[in-house]
């Protein structure tokens, strides 16, 4: 994988309005395009979000629910053109929905031409050491979870699963056969299953597992 976040992210104000560099933007996030990308071995989740967002507002709403007072660390990334965004200062909306942050598209996704369709949100708190994601809603959310995963080697997923406390749930998720690289992006359809912890659990060919816990609720689909 090409690392986008072990980057320094300058305070400088930009020099005019066509400057994408990834800088501290209106204090209250991290974003630009970088220079470059550090590769490295990766096999792991890149994406979690909903949305169903067809083109870009002005002001992108980004909304992360389900966190109760616990601010989630968002990023959200696209390899086109290595765009990034962190360090972001959420609020926590009134109305109950959640932590919320309004992003000016006019500022780097329009002018960077980034596609909407190539955004990768990823959200999650992080207790007791333990990484629980929660998806990231762009605008209003679909009636399906994205989950992306990204692999730096060809490979397959021939288990590919949901599960909650150790028991696998029926869903709609099908297996990889097809050895691949890079971003591979599966779709989940919740049927009628609860609120609560769920897991994410794939492994690869060799029998090498991966899994990630989240937050699930019908309520923010």
């Amino acid at each position: 994988m090409t690392s986008l976040t072990a980057n320094a992210c300058p305070t400088r104000q930009p020099f005019s309005l066509r400057d994408l560099s990834y800088i501290r933007r209106d204090n209250n996030r991290c974003e630009g395009i970088l220079d470059s990308r550090k590769s490295r071995n990766y096999f792991g989740l890149i994406a979690f979000s909903t949305s169903n967002l067809n083109n870009y507002p002005d002001t992108l709403k980004i909304r992360v629910p389900g966190t109760g007072r616990d601010k989630p660390i968002i990023r959200i990334q696209s390899y086109t053109k290595n765009y990034l965004m962190d360090n972001v200062e959420v609020t926590s909306s009134p109305s109950g929905e959640g932590f919320i942050f309004n992003l000016n598209t006019k500022a780097v996704l329009q002018p960077a031409k980034i596609p909407f369709n190539s955004l990768l949100p990823l959200a999650f708190v992080e207790k007791n050491s333990r990484r629980i994601y929660h998806p990231v809603i762009l605008e209003q959310s679909s009636d399906s979870y994205k989950f992306v995963i990204y692999t730096s080697e060809r490979r397959t997923l021939p288990k590919v699963e949901i599960r909650q406390n150790g028991k696998v749930i029926p869903s709609n998720l099908k297996p990889k056969n097809i050895p691949k690289q890079g971003q591979i992006p599966f779709y989940w359809h919740p049927q009628n299953n609860p609120a609560g912890t769920y897991q994410f659990y794939l492994e690869d060919g060799n029998g090498r597992p991966i899994s990630f816990s989240f937050k699930h609720d019908p309520t923010w689909l």
